[in-house]
């Protein structure tokens, strides 16, 4: 394809056609190995992907193509030096690695250049297709824009300091995609050459208002990424010039692959899900009249969570089971059937789902696993079993997962299992971890609303799940566990409409497995899965968390306090406890979780003072006081009143600790005291959240352990075994203070 073209006449057809076609042309990347994905992967023309900038509004170079030394006299008359001559070619994608770049020419250089240029890269293995000569921009601020395509979530934008050491330094911040105009600024403002951006050293300041605009042309709504869709495999642009009168790109390259696009929604209608926590009637199929199985533990589970009638398994023989009744064929039960647990061999479940979506069941919920989690015969036995309710309203939960626990609607997997509910939901992919959330979240005093654990998740996913708990007038807290999902833009898109709604806390497990789709670009090396899940919770205020005991921590702080919104003025935290060694851990541990520890006035210090307090101590944060076996109870509430007077000074938090540890070796009562000085915490009512840190337990009897978290169930005052805990917490809640109501 031979085009000449220039900044202001562009080549390309208005439906990109000649970029996005997947038949081999000039430009063309080699393939990298047998798959025909990527060997369908084309690198498009810098110039055709200029063009289309172009169309964008995007300010590039004035500049002329030709395809051989000999036309280039006559292509570059008009030009004013000092140029740019690039090649373009199969294999050429890094061109300034192989000497397909060079500067400062004149247009009396061009011909010679390219002639030089040509023997190189015939010396290398290369056949340029053509050429590109362009007016050599003066100078600025060099940066990197680029698009990639996340495997979970989509395109992302990074911006960063461009140039030749981008990946080398990678100075660097990513967004996902589509960028609002609040996403751009903030981008913009925080990644971290944006120093730059305001002058230094007596350098001019680059035009902000450009390069957001720049960046929404390219990633924003309605922009270049949008139209390209999944097609975009990489985009970037390295380096454009950001100066005080605006942005031009300086180079272009774009990958584009019509033969892949991100996995399509395979229900094309909400599902309502209400039924999933509050089902009607229920059905266990696998339950045995001779041994105990799973199928018989849910039987037994429901009767303990209050089912005496509207409950059945399904035997081929039994009339009943385990006290329950029984009936041969699901489409035998005499009353309406939501959600049928199937417990049975996972040969059996294929045919137990589908006679199931034919008699019109909601909800099937596989416990059973064996499918894709055991290689390629269990993978199509799992395509089996999603084909079993394809094309029927029937939803599958699982397979390998525990199921449901909503004790509103007498939900449950488990013996035992708390009947008091409360406010968070938790969708988790994990159903051990769904056991252990509900067995030591409640003991951390966490009422939930729901809880669904989905397994291989062939069908029900997390995005759909999470997306209606948005909406979900129950839920009010929402806990994300995930490995992977095949639905990451639903997912996002979830994430978006909870934010400033709903607070969200996320664990991952397994994150190493997956990664950004990455082909030849800085921008692929540069969007690792961490940064990426970063962006997202940039975008989203979704708080990601690194172990159970953090995902619990912060639902249990964020359950407590939903309704408390912090004045105005209120600023940071304040630490408070026992001095020493303990208060510089705890303000180390809250500077790594990113809160700020702000200091206490001059004059509430000299008040403390006065009240006996800093004697060979802080009073400026952390507040030291000798809290112990000794201490009278009020002496917490006592140091706190001035602070929080209507003259003192307003913390959004406090983070108060104890030693344990303490309280058996000067003291004789065991942890009693200790709890009479945090009942007294509670009944002061203080005006700020306060989470409770008890160092050193387990030095404790086991009855007096026992006895803290009677009392931290009953009073809702979260309690925390370590710092770390009661940090991630904190910051959980300030993230959501930041942007409670924008979503409402």
């Amino acid at each position: 394809m031979q085009i000449v073209s220039t900044k202001e006449g562009s080549s390309m057809p208005p439906n990109t056609s000649s970029a996005l076609s997947s038949e081999p042309e000039a430009g063309e990347a080699p393939p990298a190995d047998a798959d025909d994905t990527v060997a369908r992967r084309r690198v498009v023309p810098e110039h055709e992907v200029k063009d289309l900038l172009g169309e964008y509004g995007v300010d590039v170079p004035v500049s002329r193509t030709f395809t051989n030394a000999a036309q280039a006299a006559d292509a570059v008359s008009g030009l004013s030096g000092p140029l740019v001559l690039k090649a373009w070619g199969p294999g050429l994608v890094h061109k300034s690695d192989v000497g397909a770049v060079v500067l400062g020419l004149t247009a009396c250089d061009i011909p010679a250049a390219v002639a030089d240029m040509a023997a190189s890269l015939d010396r290398q293995g290369f056949t340029p297709t053509g050429y590109l000569v362009e007016q050599q921009h003066p100078g600025g601020i060099e940066l990197i824009v680029g698009v990639v395509r996340d495997a979970t979530f989509g395109h992302v934008v990074l911006l960063g300091l461009g140039g030749v050491a981008t990946e080398m330094l990678d100075l660097s911040a990513l967004r996902v995609a589509p960028l609002s105009r609040a996403d751009a600024a903030e981008l913009v403002d925080s990644f971290p050459g944006a120093p730059l951006l305001h002058g230094a050293r007596g350098r001019e300041p680059g035009n902000r208002d450009a390069l957001i605009e720049f960046l929404l042309s390219i990633a924003g709504e309605g922009s270049l990424i949008e139209r390209l869709g999944d097609t975009l495999v990489e985009f970037e642009c390295n380096p454009i010039v950001v100066t005080a009168s605006g942005v031009q790109a300086l180079d272009a390259r774009l990958i584009v692959d019509s033969t892949t696009g991100m996995p399509a929604a395979t229900q094309t209608h909400p599902t309502d899900f209400t039924r999933l926590f509050a089902p009607r009637g229920i059905a266990i199929a696998g339950a045995s009249g001779s041994r105990s199985t799973f199928g018989n533990r849910f039987l037994a589970a429901y009767r303990q969570a209050g089912w005496t009638d509207s409950l059945c398994a399904l035997h081929p023989d039994a009339s009943s089971v385990d006290g329950v009744p029984a009936y041969s064929s699901i489409s035998d039960v005499p009353y309406p059937v939501d959600y049928l647990v199937v417990a049975v061999p996972a040969a059996a479940a294929p045919k137990v789902v589908a006679d199931a979506a034919a008699s019109g069941v909601g909800f099937v919920h596989v416990v059973t696993g064996g499918f894709a989690e055991m290689g390629s015969d269990g993978a199509a036995l799992q395509a089996e079993l999603g084909q079993a309710a394809s094309g029927t309203s029937t939803r599958v939960l699982g397979p390998n997962c525990l199921g449901v626990f909503a004790p509103r609607g007498r939900q449950t997997f488990t013996l035992g299992a708390p009947s008091e509910s409360g406010a968070v939901s938790v969708v988790s992919q994990s159903g051990g971890l769904s056991g252990d959330m509900i067995t030591v979240g409640s003991r951390r005093g966490i009422r939930f609303s729901k809880l669904v654990s989905i397994g291989n998740a062939i069908d029900v996913t997390q995005g759909e799940l999470v997306d209606w708990l948005v909406d979900d007038p129950e839920t009010r807290i929402i806990g994300i566990y995930l490995e992977g999902t095949r639905d990451g833009a639903a997912l996002l898109g979830a994430l978006r409409r909870a934010a400033g709604k709903k607070p969200v806390v996320i664990l991952r497990g397994g994150s190493s497995a997956q990664g950004s789709v990455a082909v030849s670009s800085h921008t692929g090396s540069m969007a690792s899965n961490e940064k990426v899940w970063a962006a997202v919770s940039r975008a989203t205020g979704a708080v990601q968390v690194r172990s159970l005991e953090d995902f619990l921590s912060c639902l249990t702080y964020l359950q407590h306090y939903i309704d408390h919104s912090p004045s105005t003025d209120a600023d940071g935290v304040l630490v408070i406890g026992l001095g020493g060694g303990a208060s510089v851990l705890a303000t180390d541990t809250c500077d790594r979780a990113g809160l700020k520890l702000t200091p206490l006035r001059d004059g509430l210090r000299t008040r403390l003072r006065d009240l006996g307090y800093g004697a060979g101590t802080s009073v400026a944060n952390p507040l030291e006081v000798p809290v112990g076996p000794a201490s009278p109870t009020s002496i917490l509430v006592d140091a706190l009143t001035p602070v929080f007077a209507l003259d003192g000074q307003h913390y959004q938090d406090v983070l108060v600790h104890f030693n344990a540890a303490a309280y058996y070796n000067y003291g004789t009562a065991g942890i009693r005291p200790l709890i009479d000085t945090l009942q007294s915490l509670v009944d002061a009512e203080l005006p700020v959240r306060v989470a409770v840190v008890v160092r050193n337990t387990e030095v404790c009897p086991a009855v007096d352990v026992e006895l803290l978290d009677i009392f931290a169930s009953d009073s809702g005052l979260p309690m925390y075994r370590s710092f770390s805990e009661a940090a991630s917490a904190i910051a959980s809640a300030q993230d959501f203070d930041a942007r409670r109501g924008n979503g409402a």
